[in-house]
């Protein structure tokens, strides 16, 4: 079964423009050098856009880290994906356990990606019995954590590059009690959430995070990942007396969710998680109805959070530009850094004994593209996932808008910008972006409480909402 798997990928990684190049990592320097290291991947590399920007950033990292290498700018061995990139087919849990094992037997010396939690959830206990390093880069559940904890000597194999589900909460918290409490008058949410491990487990949390931030969460939807009824939902969204809808999608791509909620005009800004929403094919698969909405993400291509993040950016836009994803989502971002943090542990370990790369990658304090990553101690709660400070690690929201009267106008150009935290906003040491996007918000509050005095008329707010985010987006254009 895996050598038809094996020639599907490398068709499908030729097709994305990188299997010549992945093909080539397996060579060596040359005579007297160490064999290249074998490091797998596995991740939802067919169905979803996360996946195959998470391919995308690992090529980058093994052309970078090779071409250090053979420039005597980093010590050998080199690393190498040749042959040892899988799909775990996104809920196939039994697939990406096979796959682990399998790469594990093929001489993978760790194994990065995963995605959906059921997966990564799947492969865990293979990892603790064949002591193989594992740096998750993609998903959340804080179980993984706990297991770290509670069960070090079988389970401290597992790295996370990502925060997790409790730590999210928090910083939806503080997005919540500054963005749009404080700067938009947003005082109610009404959430809507994916059926998903993650979308019921953040949905719990968030229960509790928004309380804290003081907004009250007047009612939460959860929907099936087979055949949702978003007609049905949004309804029941609209009939609320929530400001805001907040969204939580991983698995969904939410098209057909935006779509409907531009159309019917939904009278609230729509702010949230949605995965492939980060994805700069979005404005064109919405038809621009991505228009206003607020998603997190770890950066984006004018968002210098470390002096890596630009370059990263516009190295993956240069090579892989005309395909989709063309531009490097989350997973890119991680991805590409966890290779650089596993190679570094390898030099410093002077060995491939895992319990030896484990113990120097908890040494690790390394500037990557989405901030500086520690991973956080063994007695920590959250052991072996990344230090959450605005100085080390912090999730950044991203709005798009368009300057555009219309953002359903073909020649409409989207614009992506950080709105959240402030630290981030593009031009941020300047005090003009900050006092532009306060005025936006200023003038949203007032325009939501004039529509109230008028006795809410259809499609009111949904205006507001949309100048604001138009006006943000000219905030960034001047």
């Amino acid at each position: 079964m895996y050598s038809d798997v094996r020639l599907s990928r490398r068709a499908f990684l030729k097709a994305l423009g990188i299997g010549a190049s992945i093909a080539t990592l397996g060579r060596t320097l040359g005579w007297g050098q160490p064999p290249p290291v074998k490091v797998g991947l596995i991740g939802p590399i067919n169905l979803l856009d996360v996946g195959r920007a998470m391919v995308r950033g690992a090529q980058l990292a093994l052309d970078e880290i090779n071409g250090l290498v053979s420039d005597g700018k980093l010590p050998p061995p080199k690393l190498t994906m040749d042959g040892l990139i899988r799909d775990d087919e996104v809920l196939r849990g039994d697939i990406a356990k096979a796959a682990f094992e399998e790469l594990s037997a093929l001489g993978a010396v760790a194994i990065v990606g995963g995605f959906i939690d059921e997966t990564v959830a799947a492969m865990l206990p293979s990892m603790a019995r064949l002591r193989k390093p594992y740096l998750d880069t993609g998903s959340s559940s804080p179980e993984f954590n706990k297991l770290v904890k509670e069960k070090y000597d079988q389970y401290k194999y597992y790295f996370r590059l990502m925060i997790n589900d409790n730590v999210m909460g928090q910083d939806i918290g503080n997005m919540a009690a500054g963005l749009m409490l404080k700067d938009m008058g947003i005082e109610k949410v009404a959430l809507v959430a994916e059926a998903s491990a993650f979308g019921q487990n953040l949905a719990r949390i968030l229960q509790e995070q928004l309380a804290k931030a003081g907004l009250q969460l007047v009612k939460v939807f959860n929907f099936s990942l087979q055949n949702p009824d978003f007609a049905s939902i949004l309804q029941q969204v609209s009939d609320t007396d929530a400001d805001a809808m907040m969204l939580v999608l991983a698995f969904d791509p939410g098209i057909s969710l935006v779509g409907q909620t531009y159309e019917m005009k939904l009278d609230m800004p729509v702010i949230g998680i949605n995965a492939e929403g980060q994805s700069f094919e979005y404005w064109k698969n919405t038809g621009g109805r991505v228009m206003g909405h607020v998603y997190v993400d770890v950066a984006t291509g004018e968002t210098p959070i470390t002096p890596k993040t630009r370059p990263f950016y516009q190295a993956y836009v240069e090579q892989f530009g005309d395909s989709p994803p063309s531009r490097p989502l989350f997973t890119a971002f991680t991805t590409y850094d966890a290779l650089f943090i596993f190679k570094g542990a390898l030099d410093r370990a002077g060995s491939t004994d895992p319990d030896k790369i484990v113990a120097e990658l908890e040494k690790t304090d390394y500037v990557g593209t989405v901030g500086r990553i520690k991973f956080r101690d063994r007695n920590d709660p959250y052991p072996h996932e990344p230090i959450y400070d605005p100085e080390y690690v912090v999730a950044k929201w991203v709005l798009w808008g368009t300057t555009a009267k219309n953002p359903l106008d073909p020649k409409a150009q989207p614009v992506r910008v950080v709105v959240w935290p402030p630290k981030f906003r593009l031009k941020a040491d300047s005090s003009d972006i900050n006092e532009c996007i306060n005025k936006a918000c200023e003038e949203y509050r007032k325009s939501v409480a004039a529509w109230k005095q008028q006795g809410r008329p259809k499609g009111g707010r949904f205006a507001a909402w949309h100048n604001w985010a138009r006006a943000i987006a000219q905030c960034f254009a001047s």
